[in-house]
């Protein structure tokens, strides 16, 4: 999708097409890739879709504060039309270099592998001073998936191959599903894991104060989220959906609790509108958005 003039209004009317990304406050790009997943595709449809249904809510928080000053830049859709996987993320990761520091970059995928170049790209420029808040269901540390080294499920362990981003500046919130070979990784390795269940029976507060403590060292930080963090209840549209996760109102207030921290970007991965139900997913993700641009960005 390219964005023009003539198309509906989106992002709650606050795209300027007008506006170069440097004079933006927010820059969104979509990556409409979703070949690297392991079970149900439809991701790619995503970016379109979120955009769609933005632009008739106002540009307002669910608190009532008004976010109408942001001066968002949409981009529109990095084709992976006539690449392979390699090709399309040395793609992805110079755009993306680009774009931080320039503003807050939201990127929407896509399935979660649209992250390695993004988080690569990012640690590149920050290094060890960069903390990753990675919300989801599964770890994303395999190997390989299905033969595949840039699988959807291997997001972190490519990232955390670069020596750019070591594992303990990753936190993995929502964690309740985990491959052999993820644990087989793990053995012997520090790794900061906040799962579902100890999160239930915790608070988001104490998770969120436990969060902080782990990265204090980290000056900046990058927010992935995998919509599968949500239980399928609440975001069905989702390929690889996984029972025992979180309402929309848990996460809003995880957003809220971590607005403290200096983000520099996100990203919303693994929403499926083929799979989806009333837009159910897709409306949480475009909200999960909205909402932590007035949170991240004060």
């Amino acid at each position: 999708m390219e964005i023009r003039d003539s198309v509906p209004v989106i992002w709650n009317g606050l795209h300027d097409s007008n506006l170069k990304p440097e004079e933006a406050d927010v820059v969104v790009l979509g990556l409409p890739f979703d070949k690297a997943v392991s079970f149900r595709r439809g991701a790619a449809e995503a970016p379109d879709r979120i955009r769609l249904i933005s632009g008739h809510i106002s540009p307002t928080t669910e608190d009532g504060d008004s976010i109408a000053r942001l001066k968002v830049l949409d981009l529109g859709n990095l084709s992976p039309e006539g690449l392979d996987q390699e090709e399309y993320f040395r793609k992805i990761e110079d755009k993306a270099a680009g774009l931080f520091r320039k503003s807050f970059p939201t990127f929407i995928g896509g399935d979660h592998s649209v992250s390695i170049p993004l988080i690569t790209a990012a640690a590149k420029i920050w290094g060890d001073k960069l903390g990753v808040i990675h919300l989801d269901a599964h770890m994303d540390l395999c190997g390989e998936l299905e033969g595949n080294r840039l699988s959807h499920g291997c997001t972190h362990r490519r990232v955390t191959e670069s020596r750019n981003l070591p594992l303990e500046n990753i936190c993995f919130v929502g964690i309740r599903s985990f491959e052999q070979q993820e644990l087989d990784y793990l053995e012997g390795r520090g790794a900061n894991i906040f799962k579902a269940a100890h999160i239930y029976r915790q608070g988001i507060k104490q998770t969120v104060e436990s969060v902080k403590q782990v990265l204090k060292n980290c000056e900046v930080f990058y927010l992935t989220l995998d919509i599968d963090f949500l239980d399928p209840a609440y975001a069905p549209g989702t390929g690889t959906p996984k029972p025992g996760g979180f309402t929309t109102r848990e996460l809003f207030t995880f957003l809220r609790d971590f607005s403290s921290l200096r983000f520099i970007g996100m990203d919303v991965v693994e929403v499926s509108p083929p799979l989806d139900h009333n837009d159910i997913t897709s409306f949480a993700a475009q909200r999960a958005i909205t909402e932590a641009w007035s949170m991240l960005l004060g």
